[in-house]
């Protein structure tokens, strides 16, 4: 998703009535959401990840929004005019319940804008096994089957003993074929 690459830019600092609410946009359309927002002057914030992706064979860096399909706005409820948010291309339109816009707390915005990183992407904690825990394998030749983790062998590779003859096999898989199973 290129056009989130470099899209978080500091505002100034919003008036105290104004609140967090919830933006759902169209599917893969959250930059051009954001950035047509932010031509409307709405305060804005998207938070971003960066996640490996499989391309052509290829793990490769990928940018993402963190909430696939929401972004958040600041604004004044009562005081801002906040209709223009539902014809904003990109944007579907305010998150709402019983027809009353969703409010999010300062406090959980707060904790994601500390949470990021210097590129302004949401940290996360790197996979990491145990010798001897159990894991799913996810993608690949072998999804769908469930091994033992031995050791890290490289930053994207892992040792793993797998058993699909009757008898335990070591094997080297990409780190992010593996998955802890959901019991953990």
């Amino acid at each position: 998703m290129p056009e989130l690459q470099n899209i978080y830019k500091k505002t100034e600092a919003p008036s105290p009535k104004q609140e967090w609410f919830v933006v759902y946009a169209k599917a893969r359309q959250e930059g051009i959401a954001l950035q047509n927002l932010e031509r409307q002057q709405f305060h804005c914030y998207l938070p971003r990840i960066q996640l490996s992706k499989r391309r052509k064979g290829q793990i490769v860096p990928s940018i993402e929004p963190f909430f696939p399909r929401y972004l958040f706005v600041r604004l004044a409820l009562q005081e801002q005019d906040w209709a223009p948010i539902r014809s904003t291309r990109g944007v579907c339109g305010l998150v709402r319940f019983e027809g009353v816009p969703k409010r999010i707390p300062e406090k959980f915005i707060s904790f994601l804008k500390e949470n990021e990183n210097s590129q302004f992407l949401q940290k996360v904690i790197d996979k990491s096994w145990k010798e001897g825990d159990q894991v799913n394998i996810e993608q690949g030749p072998f999804a769908g089957y469930s091994c033992i983790f031995q050791a890290k062998k490289s930053a994207d590779r892992v040792s793993v003993l797998l058993d699909i003859v009757g008898k335990p096999i070591r094997a080297t898989l990409l780190k992010d074929d593996l998955q802890l199973p959901q019991y953990a």
